[in-house]
């Protein structure tokens, strides 16, 4: 039989991981906001639905009838805060048994030039941080929850630093930088449901930090742009550890080298 999830926001990541799963015999259900796209959704093999989690009326009960439930829904105005979410936590919980994850940021950590590791947030009090009080909501609720904290995301049409403008004067040239590809995005998801990893908090970001200015100078030039200005103007930084997944999962990372990633002509839609 196959196995079901639920993916609640089929975007940038949550289409290519439905699609994943799809060509891997899962039964996927995928949500999305626009009418429009709900024939994507199909013509994919996805069962789709339309829905709006500020609309308690769109949550259909059918969409959360799977074993897996993937969250994926990044905070807006309109959702900054975890009441927004009460109803969609709700709505899990009457679904029944059902192992969640929740995909975050690691905007939750400060930039204390640091590194930062998972338990960090252990600390910090409750509406400190919109997004740490909405992952808080999820896993203190009864049901199985893990939080992936993604880097910054990259891969197809997000190529790194292509808005930036020659012009563009940018503050701490030497600051490490966060990033992740999608490709491992999709791949670490996977990997939290093989292992049955749920109850737990995961950083996700590539194994090397460059600095900014060689790495956004690298990406411009490989787009054929001029890059901007780099200024050594100091700004506090973060630097997210990744060794959790490694150590617990056992994760490998396909584009760890940011460096030799962004070299790779497969990997973008430049321009």
């Amino acid at each position: 039989m196959a196995k079901t999830i639920s993916i609640l926001g089929c975007g940038w990541l949550g289409l290519p991981l439905a699609s994943h799963l799809v060509n891997k015999g899962w039964q996927v259900k995928g949500s999305t906001t626009s009418a429009d796209k709900v024939d994507v959704l199909t013509n994919i093999g996805i069962e789709a639905y339309q829905i709006d989690i500020a609309d308690k009326a769109s949550l259909a009960d059918e969409f959360f009838k799977s074993e897996y439930l993937l969250v994926n829904i990044p905070p807006t105005k309109v959702l900054r805060d975890a009441v927004n979410y009460h109803p969609l936590v709700e709505k899990i919980k009457q679904s029944g048994p059902i192992k969640v994850i929740f995909i975050s940021s690691t905007s939750v950590y400060p930039s204390l030039n640091q590194t930062a590791h998972e338990a960090d947030t252990e600390n910090i009090k409750d509406s400190t941080n919109a997004l740490l009080d909405i992952e808080r909501l999820f896993q203190r609720s009864d049901f199985n929850c893990t939080v992936v904290r993604f880097g910054g995301l990259v891969g197809g049409e997000r190529y790194p630093g292509r808005f930036f403008t020659p012009t563009r004067i940018v503050d701490g040239a030497q600051q490490p930088i966060n990033l992740i590809h999608l490709d491992d995005c999709v791949r670490l998801i996977f990997s939290i449901i093989q292992t049955d990893a749920f109850g737990h908090v995961f950083n996700g970001v590539a194994d090397t930090h460059p600095t900014k200015e060689a790495f956004y100078s690298l990406a411009a030039k490989l787009n054929g742009q001029l890059p901007p200005v780099f200024s050594d103007k100091e700004q506090p930084y973060k630097l997210i550890s990744n060794q959790k997944v490694k150590m617990e999962l056992g994760f490998k990372f396909v584009h760890g080298d940011l460096m030799e990633m962004i070299k790779d002509d497969t990997l973008w839609n430049r321009k």
